[in-house]
This record gives C-alpha cells, sequence and structure tokens, in this order.
C-alpha cells in the first residue's frame, strides 16, 4: 500500500524542527528526478521533500514564516498555470519551464532521435491527434469549464490508429480548439503537452511487441538525465535551487 502523503501541519513542523537546507517538491512520483536532482546538489546542501502535491507545497509556502530560519526551495510544475498565468503571490517558488518536471527533463534531451523513421512518422501524427484533444481541455480550463487532462495517450489515441478515439470525443465533449492555442501547443509541443503524456507516447513506440530493443519510462527518464551532455533545463533548475538556498543561507 502506498504510504499517505504528510498534511500541512506534519510539513510545517518537520521543517521547524529540521536543520538541513530543504527542497520542497511536489510528489512521489516525480522523487526519481529530483534524487537525481538532489545527488548533483550533494546531500550537504539540501534534502529534497514530497509534499504530496502542489496545493500542499503551496499551503506550506504560505506559512514559510513559521520556518524562516530554515533556508526552503520550494519546486512546482505550471501545470495549466503555464496558459493562464502564475499568481503573483507565488514568486519565490521555483517553477518548471515546461508544463511539469517531465517536460523539463524532455525538452533538449533529444530522446525521440531513439525512434526509427516509420516509428517517427506515425508518432507525429499520433502527436498532432493528442495535442488537438488536449488543446481543447486546455481551452475547457481557460473558460473554468471541467477539464481532464490525466487520461492515457492509448486511451485518447488507441493503438494502431492515428485520430482521436470516438468514445473520448464523446465522453469529453471535445470540440475542435482555436487555432491559435492549438498552434502555440503544436509548436512548443515538448513543454507545452503534459510531460508524463509526452513520456507515455514515446514508450508505446519503444516498448511495442515487434521491437528489438525496447525502453521504459523508467529508462527514458535516466536517459534523459544522465546521457544529456548539456541539459539547459535541467541545469536551469538546479541553479535556481542554489541560488534560493545560498540567498536564504546568507540573510540567517
Amino acid at each position: 500500500m502506498p504510504v499517505p502523503s504528510p498534511t500541512v501541519e506534519e510539513l510545517v513542523a518537520a521543517l521547524r524542527r529540521s536543520a538541513l537546507p530543504t527542497i520542497l517538491v511536489e510528489g512521489q512520483e516525480d522523487m526519481r528526478i529530483y534524487r537525481w536532482i538532489e545527488a548533483r546538489l550533494g546531500t550537504r546542501v539540501a534534502n529534497v521533500l514530497p509534499t504530496g502535491g502542489r496545493d500542499k507545497l503551496l499551503s506550506v509556502y504560505e506559512r514559510r514564516q513559521e520556518f524562516s530560519n530554515l533556508p526552503v526551495a520550494f519546486v512546482a510544475d505550471r501545470d495549466m498555470w503555464l496558459f493562464s498565468g502564475i499568481p503573483s503571490n507565488y514568486d519565490g517558488v521555483i517553477w518548471t519551464e515546461g508544463y511539469s518536471i517531465e517536460n523539463d527533463l524532455y525538452a533538449g534531451a533529444n530522446l525521440e532521435n531513439l525512434l526509427d523513421s516509420e516509428e517517427e512518422l506515425e508518432h507525429q501524427q499520433v502527436l498532432d491527434a493528442i495535442v488537438e484533444w488536449f488543446a481543447c481541455e486546455v481551452e475547457k480550463c481557460l473558460a473554468n469549464e471541467p477539464y481532464k487532462v490525466k487520461i492515457h495517450c492509448n486511451r485518447v489515441v488507441p493503438l494502431g490508429q492515428t485520430q482521436i478515439d470516438e468514445k473520448i470525443r464523446k465522453c469529453r465533449g471535445f470540440r475542435p480548439p482555436r487555432e491559435e492555442i492549438h498552434r502555440q501547443i503544436r509548436e512548443a509541443y515538448q513543454l507545452q503537452l503534459r510531460g508524463k503524456t509526452l513520456f507515455d507516447m514515446l514508450v508505446r513506440f519503444l516498448s511495442a511487441p515487434d521491437r528489438d530493443i525496447k525502453h521504459s519510462i523508467r529508462g527514458l527518464y535516466e536517459i534523459a538525465f544522465k546521457m544529456t551532455p548539456s541539459h539547459p533545463l535541467m541545469t536551469r533548475l538546479i541553479q535556481e535551487i542554489e541560488r534560493s538556498i545560498a540567498e536564504q543561507s546568507s540573510a540567517l
């Protein structure tokens, strides 16, 4: 059974007691990436602590005066705020450049070079359909309508197909998105299409039954982080964390 995530009160209490600078992040799903970031920083620089979601992280951020003697870097995914804008009262949070930490990992890592020519062609066709569906959900969010983006790519575009599934069209009330938002997401899809969806799409092809060399999501995460000689977005995130911790430490 999964371990329950701590409450906001428990997180604040833990930070009050801590003597080690801390990097507060969202959830357990992203911890593999953040453990690698922690290793790059060095465990004596800061300890990574998951909160169990962005809402909890921001609630702790709003109470940061209660542990003002401890340097804490807050790192969060933009999610739909990538499109609507980040509220100004969270200026002190370190935000991902793209939709999520997975986007920042994916972008610039050239993972799609693992696809062969036939896979690449179909991948682009599936991508076009996924972007169209995602853009529709983004428009719903911006219009304060119920939206849902946590749907596996194989449900949106079933295996063997390259178009949005009719069941998804009906159950999600799909309507063609505006050309502007559709083009915006398509042109910057590595940063603006949900990161987990990007990795799921790639694994759809790279783990196909008839493929000689197969790749998993965990394997692709590791390739992206460790095998990219110069990863600007991961470097940027690490530098922002170091800067935040250093500035708070010098102010104590």
